[in-house]
C-alpha cells in the first residue's frame, strides 16, 4: 500500500519505520522493486520486535533519509560477497529479482539474515551520511553551463560534492535536447564535503557504489563509466563544511564562478542552510552587473527578459552578450 500522507519536512523527527516506509514507497513508485523489498524487510522485522529492532528503533531525522542507510548496507553485503544468497537477486550484480510471492518471501528472509550476520555494518551505515554522487545530475549542471557565456571560463564549485564527480561535468554525458550552445572551458575544479570520497579507491568505489538502488543497471553502469572519467580528470574536494568552504570563495575579473550542489540540502539543519544563503548573498553582490532588456513588440520572444551586457557595477568592463 502506498503512502498518501504528505511528505514530512526535513527536520522532522518521524519514527524510524515511518521513514523506512516512506523511502519503501518511494522507491516502489520509482520502478525498484528489488529496493522496495529490501526496506519492506527491514520495516517489517523491527516492527515484530525482530533481530534488527535493536538497531532500527526511535526517532530519527527524516532528512536524514535512513532508509537509504539501510538499502546501502544490503547492497554493500552483496558487493563484497558476503551475501551471496542476496546477490543473486540483486539485477545490478546480475543476479534476477523475485517475482512470484514464495520468491520474495525469501528474500526478505535473506535480507534479515545478511544483517542479522554483520550488525556492525548495519550501524555504520546507519551513521553514515549517504553518498549518491549521482553522476547523472551533471546533466543539469551542463544545462546551466551551456547557458554561460562560451568566451568566459569557468571555476566550478560545488559543495557536497562527495567523490567530485559532478566536477567532471563537461566530461560526463548530458542530454543535447536541453542544452543551449558548448559549455564553456572549465578552469578548475573545487568542492568540499564532510567526508570526502576517494573515486580512485577501492573502498571507495564501494562505498559509491553501495548507494545505487539494487535494481538500477543504468545508474550502476552510468556511476562505473564516471569513475572511471575521474581516474583522467583532476578535481579537489575538501575535507571542509559547506559554510567555510564558501566564506573562503570570491570572484575573479573574466571568469564565471559557479556553485552549485547536488541533492545535499535535506542533510542540512537550518542554521546551515542560512549560513550558506549569507555566503551565497555575499558572492553574488560582489559579481559583475547585467543589462537585462524586456521588449514588447509582437514578436515570439515578447515579454521574455533577455541579458544583452553585462560589466562591472560602475560600468567598467562592459561585454556585449552574443545573441542566442
Amino acid at each position: 500500500m502506498v503512502n498518501d500522507a504528505p511528505r514530512p519536512q526535513d527536520d522532522a523527527l518521524v519514527p524510524m519505520v515511518t521513514a523506512l516506509r516512506w523511502q519503501r514507497d518511494v522507491v516502489a513508485a520509482a520502478g525498484s522493486p528489488v529496493a522496495a523489498e529490501i526496506l519492506q524487510a527491514a520495516g517489517d522485522d523491527a516492527l515484530q520486535g525482530g533481530v534488527l529492532a535493536a538497531e532500527l528503533s526511535g526517532d530519527v531525522r527524516f532528512g536524514d533519509f535512513p532508509g537509504l542507510r539501510v538499502m546501502s548496507a544490503v547492497h554493500r553485503l552483496a558487493l563484497e560477497r558476503q551475501a551471496p544468497r542476496v546477490a543473486m537477486r540483486l539485477p545490478t550484480l546480475g543476479g534476477t529479482a523475485p517475482v512470484t510471492a514464495g520468491d520474495r518471501a525469501a528474500f526478505r528472509r535473506e535480507v534479515i539474515s545478511a544483517l542479522a550476520a554483520d550488525l556492525p555494518a548495519l550501524r555504520a551505515s546507519l551513521g553514515h551520511t549517504p553518498q549518491t554522487n549521482d553522476p547523472g545530475r551533471a546533466a543539469l549542471l551542463r544545462c546551466a553551463l551551456s547557458r554561460e557565456d562560451p568566451s568566459r571560463r569557468v571555476r566550478l564549485r560545488e559543495i557536497g560534492a562527495s567523490a567530485g564527480l559532478n566536477l567532471r561535468a563537461d566530461a560526463l554525458p548530458g542530454k543535447p535536447e536541453i542544452e543551449a550552445g558548448p559549455l564553456p572551458v572549465i578552469l578548475d575544479r573545487l568542492g568540499c564535503d564532510l567526508s570526502p570520497v576517494d573515486p580512485a579507491a577501492t573502498e571507495g568505489r564501494a562505498l559509491l557504489s553501495s548507494y545505487i538502488w539494487v535494481d538500477d543497471v543504468e545508474r550502476f553502469t552510468r556511476l562505473g563509466a564516471a569513475m572511471k572519467v575521474a581516474q583522467r580528470i583532476s578535481a579537489t574536494v575538501l575535507d571542509m563544511d559547506a559554510v567555510e568552504f564558501c566564506q573562503r570563495l570570491d570572484v575573479i575579473d573574466g571568469t564565471t564562478t559557479v556553485l552549485w550542489h547536488s541533492a545535499m540540502w535535506a542533510y542540512l539543519p537550518e542554521e546551515t542552510r542560512a549560513g550558506l544563503r549569507g555566503e551565497i548573498a555575499r558572492l553574488g553582490a560582489m559579481a559583475t552587473f547585467g543589462l537585462v532588456v524586456t521588449r514588447w513588440d509582437g514578436s515570439p520572444a515578447d515579454g521574455q527578459p533577455r541579458l544583452i551586457a553585462c560589466g562591472g557595477s560602475h560600468g567598467t568592463d562592459i561585454r556585449l552578450i552574443p545573441s542566442a
